[in-house]
């Protein structure tokens, strides 16, 4: 895998990068989701490697209001959005993002991802927690704001989904390789 770095996104110009890498580069097919504008109180990170600008990932802040209609804030901070671009998956991108997410809030009991994770996240997802065992109570999908009966252990739900499809622990390490580098 080549150098990769992350940056805050702080200038017109890179929320302008972002905005081209997900409504212009990468438009969505049917069965990808579709981006709506970040607003300014959402946190945004590019990917950067080799110069060129590969993805990007977002975060819903806790304490910030989850609409402009109820009033409810979230409980916890939140992955909100992840992109890599098509012709740059399967190279640790969506792991790389991961991990930094994690790490940013490392001070936070527990973190959150927004549901509904894609069959690849929900792979990058796996080997992140089977690389980080400290992770697997912290790491969980919710939806907003967040609330206990709002999130799913993420670990949790890949151990049932896994035992429920008889998946072994030798068969998963082997698969999750190949699979995890799509995001």
């Amino acid at each position: 895998m080549s150098v990769a770095a992350l940056s805050q996104v702080q200038s017109i110009a890179e929320r302008l990068i972002v905005f081209l890498l997900s409504q212009v580069v990468e438009r969505c097919f049917q069965e990808e989701a579709l981006f709506l504008l970040h607003p300014r109180t959402e946190r945004l990170k590019l990917l950067w490697s080799e110069g060129e600008a590969v993805g990007f990932y977002s975060v819903k802040h806790k304490g910030v209001l989850c609409d402009d209609w109820s009033g409810r804030c979230y409980l916890l901070p939140v992955l909100d959005t992840v992109l890599v671009r098509r012709s740059r998956r399967r190279r640790g991108f969506g792991l790389k993002m991961l991990q930094d997410f994690c790490s940013s809030f490392a001070t936070e009991e527990f973190v959150g991802l927004s549901t509904p994770l894609s069959v690849s996240m929900l792979a990058v997802c796996r080997t992140f927690l089977q690389q980080h065992h400290e992770h697997r109570e912290r790491l969980y999908e919710v939806e907003a704001p967040g609330a206990w009966s709002q999130r799913r252990n993420i670990w949790l739900n890949i151990q049932l989904r896994d035992s429920s499809t008889g998946d072994t622990e030798d068969t998963r390490d082997t698969e999750d390789t190949r699979d995890t580098e799509d995001t």
